[in-house]
């Protein structure tokens, strides 16, 4: 897209109308660059000051406007200079790469209104999952609430009653917003109970129910609700989560148009048979999904995807090392890419990410990330005491591994899913992740 604007004192609402303006345009048009011209003397200054991470603005202004190769020159200038395998937030849309099955498995989920908890590592790519699923669920008669429970107080502190609030609040805002009844949670006490909160969401949900109006909860970091170091997950004095959980299957079972979401670390909180001395209410009725790694194809298609908007090209011997290096793992998968892009040169016309660019990049990138790495394994030991005594093993004697595997076959499984250990024949191995720590 091309804009121009005649202001010699560009404004930041013109920018945004242009912006705007792109949004309408068939998906022909590049969805994330734009070429902006005024003849504001600050138009450079400007421009790069309002692009963001995700959106490129290119100023067109030519050292030599006569000259074709300038406008190239801008070009690479701009396109060269980003840095788009590095996220530090959630992706989404035209930045979201593979997961599709994953993605179109939770979406039928929903529609057929089970309920679902979403696994995996730390930075593994639940969040964006989630964030994309609410894209593709988002409709004027479809209210998603995604809410993080990392900011509540953890047990033996009790979440539910800030949650509870919390949730009222967002389903309120959501339900005004499209000027649908909202009575019985308007007028909810702030300090309502659990019974309370039920209540006035059930009378919500089977009002607006003739007008197919449905609810999805999704709440991610749920082990903040079930922190093995600090409370027994089975019998502890924390009645209160399964209690809300049970509130959620009740709402679940008594209205066609509500379900729900989890997403985080453990499994335990729909694999338990107890929960904080209670029956788990989730157990045996709620579906686990795991996001494992990438697979091969699906890595190779992020690493080309980018880099051609990077004006990058990436070798087969390139795209081989970056996966072996990770083992598929999101996080590091982006992150050692963006390491090996920063070692590329700039001033060239086209820029070529080979296998050589990789390997050279490994040993620095190792101890960059060594850090982050121990993070995700010592959550696992955390959350999974029978998945962190099965890793001990086998890094210390592969030979016994077999044996305490088949007495922990469920432990096993979620070694695999998680993407620590994978099986090479008859034997298991640990992955990338785990070999260089």
């Amino acid at each position: 897209m091309f804009f121009y604007s005649r202001h010699k004192d560009l404004q930041i609402r013109t920018f945004k109308a242009a912006r705007s303006a792109l949004k309408e345009f068939p998906r022909e048009v590049t969805p994330d660059i734009m070429f902006f011209w005024s003849p504001d003397p600050r138009l450079r200054e400007k421009v790069d000051d309002w692009s963001t991470g995700g959106f490129l603005t290119i100023p067109l202004i030519l050292a030599d406007p006569d000259d074709p190769v300038s406008f190239v020159s801008l070009l690479r200038d701009y396109t060269f200079s980003r840095d788009l395998f590095y996220e530090t937030t959630p992706v989404r849309g035209e930045r979201f790469f593979g997961r599709r099955k994953l993605l179109q498995s939770l979406k039928d989920d929903i529609q057929n209104q089970r309920v679902t908890g979403l696994y995996g590592l730390r930075k593994a790519g639940k969040t964006s999952v989630l964030t994309e699923l609410a894209e593709v669920l988002e409709s004027p008669t479809s209210i998603v609430v995604l809410r993080d429970l990392e900011s509540l107080p953890s047990p033996p502190d009790d979440p539910i009653p800030e949650l509870i609030r919390d949730l009222r609040l967002d389903i309120l805002d959501q339900l005004r917003s499209r000027q649908l009844r909202t009575k019985e949670l308007g007028s909810l006490a702030a300090d309502a109970s659990m019974t309370d909160f039920k209540r006035a969401l059930q009378k919500i949900l089977r009002g607006n129910a003739d007008d197919g109006v449905r609810v999805v909860l999704m709440l991610d970091e749920i082990e903040y609700l079930t922190p093995s170091d600090r409370i027994d997950v089975q019998e502890g004095d924390m009645t209160s989560v399964a209690q809300f959980l049970g509130i959620l299957r009740s709402l679940v079972q008594e209205n066609s148009n509500f379900t729900f979401v989890l997403s985080g670390l453990t499994s335990a909180i729909t694999e338990s048979g107890r929960l904080f001395g209670r029956p788990n209410p989730l157990f045996s009725w709620a579906k686990s999904n795991f996001v494992s790694p990438f697979e091969r194809y699906e890595a190779d298609e992020l690493a080309l995807s980018v880099g051609r908007r990077m004006g990058i090209g990436i070798s087969e011997g390139a795209l081989e090392a970056l996966y072996e290096a990770t083992g598929g793992h999101a996080y590091l998968y982006r992150h050692l890419a963006s390491n090996v892009v920063l070692r590329l040169p700039l001033d060239v016309f086209h820029r070529q990410m080979d296998r050589v660019d990789v390997l050279k990049a490994l040993e620095d990138w190792r101890l960059v990330i060594a850090g982050h790495m121990q993070e995700m394994v010592n959550h696992v030991r955390r959350y999974y005491p029978d998945e962190a005594f099965l890793l001990e093993v086998l890094e210390t004697n592969n030979d016994d591994f077999a044996a305490f595997a088949d007495e922990l076959p469920s432990a096993l499984g979620h070694l695999l899913s998680l993407g620590l250990v994978e099986r090479r024949g008859q034997q298991f191995e640990l992955t990338p992740v785990l070999q260089f720590l």
